[in-house]
Order: structure tokens, then C-alpha cells, then sequence
């Protein structure tokens, strides 16, 4: 057992925190926000997961998970994990000062011989810049550091942790590697280890992978759309190639959203621009997503003779990604509004969303379920892709539309189309 102090309590706070218990650690969750400490003392979590509060709840009764805003419960930690979810702006850029603000704050806490290691999101060389700041605020302490990215996904986090696949380690030392193995030891993993310059660059690399990989497809799906193609086939051609395989990251739509993995591509266009390098696809793969919302004006517009002004959309799925209730940096919320601006109106529906909280972001109606939203409406739009617009009753939806169509951004419902058409509704989709 290690005795691990977790600093940065939201969603990757809350998951390492209870994550490190289940692995059979004791540990102690640190923030100054004495109302989510307060919260996590009576088992809510900031937001919430499949099994998390039961972990947590778990874990506090048998006395090895407890949450202070008192940082001194850090002195007696073996090893501290920095878990902020680092802030990422409009425009994709990455804010790092709570983890700076955090280690500095932290720093007068440590004990000697600490292992410290952070999960934050960083662009590569931050590692070497806060091991810095705690040589410059403790000169006197032996510490080991290692870098280990995360790879949580909302809505599935907790069983991302507890069965990750693979664990990625940065270490410059073989002690702070051999360490940060026996706390993931547990969970009975690959252990993949290497310098941290290499960590954060492995986390940079695998997300612009997978942005590349979407861009890719969106470029096919263009091109597959104009020529009488199906994107969706020729997808299903190129996973059958053993050279790609069945779980390629390949998906036609409107592009990835919510920053994530636009905030890997412009840390490693920061770090070219500063060893003057060229990054042509990794500019490319930005920019081919930044104007991707831009296809569903273009094609409703087609739709519709040039216009979507006057037009009423029922929009299904308002929040960042299906199977979370959360709103920020929401896709669906961003074509919402741009259309809106274009004078088109709203009824928005999603079976997650707070409508408190919609309602605080847009003036545009929310409705209880799908066919509320969409009665009067010319066409409807799907843009997350929530798995209970597969169970909709088409033929309902058609009966309470003013001109029914459905336009499905994200190819959800490629299997449905026959029943979609059957129920007398135009049936729109990407690249086909």
C-alpha cells in the first residue's frame, strides 16, 4: 500500500482519487473548494460516473479513501498525483497555471524521498519546467517525478482506470519508474515505460492520431458523397484490410469537438513553430475540422433552395458527447447557435442534458422527449450521437412534422435507413 496524496478534484481527480483506493492504496484527495470537499464526504462526486460513488463510498467506510481541504495531509504521502483537468479555451489552447499553482502550493508539504507524478493534460516539456519549480522552492528535497498521461473517456472513466489496456510511464530515473509500477501493479497491466519528454509526447501523439485519423475520413466522405459513394462501405473496406483492422479509428461526420484532441495538435504546433519545423498534416488535420460545422448550413441549405433562414430545426442531443450531461465546448451547441445566427429557430431536446443549464446557454426551447421537440419542425437534427435515438418511432417523429427530414451529422442511424424512409422521411447523411 502506498499512501498517495490526489490533487485536483473534478473528473480526473475524482476517478484517480477513488481508482488508486480500488488498486488497494490509501489515499487522500486535496482542494481548497470546501463545498466539493463537502460533497465528496457524503459520497457525490463533482460529476458523476458508473461506479464511481459506490467506489468512493466504499473506500471512505473502509477508512483508505478520505478528501481535505487541509493540505497538510499531504506530508504524509509516499507519492502525490497531480489530476487537474487542465483548462482548454475557445480557440484549442491550454491553460497550465492551476498545475503550476498547484505544485507551487504544494511544494512546502512534501516529504522527502516523495514520488510525484502528474496525469494533467500537458504539452511537452511542462515536466521538466515544475520539477524546476520544486528544486527552486525546496533545494534541500529528494523527490523522483513521472509523468503518466491520461486516457479517460467521459461516461465509461471508471473502467477506463481500472482496466486501461496499457499504462503509459514517463520516468528519468529507473526509481521513479520502478515506483510508479508498483502503484499500477494492481491492475495487473502493460506497463509501458519511457523518458517523460516521450510521455507527453505519447499523449500528443495518440490523440492527433485519432484527430488524423477523423479528418482522414471526413476527407473520403467528402469526396465518396460527391461521387455517388457510401463512406460508410468504403470504411468497412478499409477496417477488413488487416493493415488497418476492425477497431481503426475511422468515422464520418462533423469532425471531433470539445477540444480534447485539438489541444494535443496545437501543442505540437507550438512546439514546432519553436524548433522552426513544419507540421503540414497536423496543420492540415486542424484545419480541415475547424470548418467542419460549416457542412450542416451547406447542406440544409441545399436542402431548402439556399436558405435556412424562417426554418425551424428540432435539434436531438445538445450535450458535449453522448452518455454525459455535459454542455461545454457541445458541438451540437456551436451548429445550434451558428444556425441560429443565420435565422433559423430551435427546439432542442437530450435525454442527459440539464435543461436548467441549456437554458442558460441558449434562448432557443427545450422539450421533455424527441417528438415535443420536433413537432411543427422542417427537418431534425442529430448531431451527438446518444444510442436512444436508435429506439426513436419514426414513424411518430413523421406524424408531428411540419416537413419531415432528418439530417444525421454523425451517421448514427446508417442502419436505420430503410425503416427512416419507410416511415416517409427524407433520410440525410455524411458522405453517402
Amino acid at each position: 500500500m502506498v499512501k498517495i496524496g490526489v490533487i485536483g478534484l473534478w473528473h480526473l481527480g475524482e476517478v484517480y482519487s477513488a481508482g488508486f483506493a480500488e488498486a488497494g492504496h490509501s489515499v487522500v484527495g486535496v482542494s481548497d473548494d470546501e463545498a466539493v470537499i463537502a460533497n465528496f464526504n457524503k459520497n457525490i462526486p463533482p460529476l458523476a460516473e458508473p461506479r464511481l460513488t459506490e467506489l468512493i463510498e466504499k473506500h471512505r467506510t473502509a477508512g483508505t479513501l478520505a478528501y481535505s481541504s487541509d493540505w497538510l495531509a499531504l506530508k504524509d504521502c509516499n507519492a502525490i498525483w497531480i489530476t487537474f483537468d487542465t483548462p482548454v479555451d475557445d480557440q484549442d489552447e491550454v491553460d497550465i497555471s492551476v498545475v503550476v499553482e498547484a505544485v507551487e502550493k504544494a511544494a512546502p508539504f512534501l516529504r522527502d524521498n516523495v514520488l510525484v507524478g502528474v496525469s494533467s493534460q500537458l504539452p511537452v516539456g511542462t515536466s521538466k519546467k515544475l520539477c524546476e519549480l520544486i528544486r527552486a522552492a525546496r533545494p534541500e528535497l529528494h523527490f523522483e517525478y513521472v509523468y503518466s498521461p491520461e486516457n479517460l473517456r467521459l461516461g465509461d472513466a471508471v473502467k477506463c482506470f481500472l482496466e486501461p489496456g496499457r499504462v503509459v510511464l514517463g520516468g528519468d530515473t529507473s526509481e521513479a519508474l520502478a515506483r510508479a509500477t508498483e502503484i499500477f501493479a494492481p491492475l495487473k497491466v502493460e506497463i509501458v515505460s519511457m523518458s517523460v519528454p516521450s510521455a507527453e509526447m505519447a499523449k500528443h501523439a495518440l490523440n492527433a492520431f485519432l484527430a488524423t485519423c477523423i479528418s482522414f475520413t471526413n476527407d473520403l466522405a467528402d469526396v465518396s458523397g460527391k461521387m455517388g459513394g457510401d463512406i460508410e462501405d468504403v470504411i468497412r473496406a478499409l477496417k477488413s484490410d488487416p493493415r488497418v483492422g476492425p477497431k481503426a479509428y475511422l468515422f464520418a461526420g462533423l469532425g471531433f469537438s470539445g477540444g480534447t484532441l485539438a489541444r494535443d495538435l496545437k501543442a505540437l504546433i507550438h512546439a514546432g513553430e519553436r524548433e522552426k519545423l513544419p507540421l503540414p498534416v497536423i496543420q492540415g488535420v486542424l484545419q480541415k475540422n475547424r470548418v467542419r460545422n460549416e457542412l450542416v448550413k451547406t447542406r440544409l441549405e441545399e436542402m431548402w433552395g439556399g436558405n435556412v433562414r424562417g426554418k425551424t430545426i428540432a435539434l436531438l442531443g445538445v450535450t458535449y458527447k453522448a452518455g454525459t450531461p455535459t454542455l461545454r465546448r457541445s458541438q451540437a451547441l456551436e451548429v445550434e447557435k451558428m444556425l441560429r445566427e443565420a435565422g433559423a429557430s430551435f427546439r432542442l431536446y437530450d435525454p442527459l442534458a440539464n435543461p436548467e443549464e441549456v437554458k442558460a446557454v441558449t434562448p432557443s426551447p427545450f422539450f421533455k422527449d424527441a417528438y415535443e421537440a420536433a413537432e411543427g419542425a422542417d427537418a431534425v437534427l442529430i448531431i451527438t450521437p446518444s444510442k436512444d435515438f436508435k429506439t426513436l418511432d419514426f414513424a411518430k417523429l413523421q406524424s408531428v412534422m411540419k416537413q419531415p427530414a432528418l439530417f444525421d451529422a454523425q451517421n448514427i442511424l446508417c442502419d436505420k435507413e430503410k425503416e427512416i424512409k419507410g416511415a416517409g422521411i427524407t433520410y440525410i447523411s455524411i458522405g453517402r
